[in-house]
């Protein structure tokens, strides 16, 4: 929930809405890609739009390829050969566009997949640069853009760490979503807490689920 968020998911909106093919959002570990990309996903749903959220964490080509086919619905027998795959998807792509609908896949965790070959990534690039589907491809990775996709990407959204004022701010906000009283923790401990995290959401959140375990305990 902190400005860089988003602004972040704004972003990301905007470039569905202009329906442009490619986007990247990068971070290091811990400044809430995922969040960021599940949120995106929340609020294209919300207005209607199809959006697919994968992760690729330990996923090879072949395997992307039949979560997507999944994810899709495609009728599809299992023996089928990759260049059958590849064929049924587009297919069935084509013929969401073909009924009006523009379908957006979010991509998590690429930078942590075993996908060598880049057959998924061309793949779908080579549909949403063409236009002959209307998909965008939105992929988030840690910290460089994929060379696969940097060629493609207008914009690229970077996440940021959390300066000490943001993180004191999202620690105060965190610890009242947990249901903490207000006493439970002072203004200093709450400077203190953030400074401790790096400025890395995701540390945060560990350390003020520890605090309010502590604290109800």
């Amino acid at each position: 929930r902190s400005s860089g968020h988003v602004e972040a998911v704004s972003r990301l909106m905007y470039l569905v809405e202009s329906r442009e093919p490619v986007g990247v959002i990068t971070g290091p570990d811990g400044s809430g890609r995922t969040r960021v990309l599940e949120r995106t996903a929340q609020e294209l749903q919300r207005t209607g739009e199809s959006a697919i959220l994968m992760n690729l964490g330990g996923v090879d080509d072949e395997s992307a390829l039949w979560q997507l086919a999944g994810h899709l619905c495609c009728n599809v027998r299992s023996s089928l050969r990759r260049h059958e795959l590849l064929t049924a998807l587009r297919d069935e792509l084509a013929g969401r566009g073909q009924c009006g609908q523009h379908t957006t896949l979010l991509l998590d965790d690429l930078h942590r997949s075993e996908i060598e070959e880049g057959v998924f990534l061309r793949f779908l690039t080579g549909i949403a640069l063409s236009g002959s589907c209307p998909l965008t491809v939105i992929a988030s990775a840690r910290p460089e853009i994929p060379p696969e996709l940097a060629e493609h990407v207008y914009v690229p959204i970077r996440l940021q760490r959390l300066n000490a004022t943001e993180s004191a701010v999202f620690v105060r906000e965190l610890l009242q979503r947990l249901g903490l009283p207000p006493g439970a923790c002072d203004e200093q401990a709450v400077r203190e807490t953030a400074a401790q995290r790096g400025g890395l959401p995701a540390r945060l959140i560990r350390l003020c689920d520890l605090i309010q375990g502590y604290a109800l305990a």
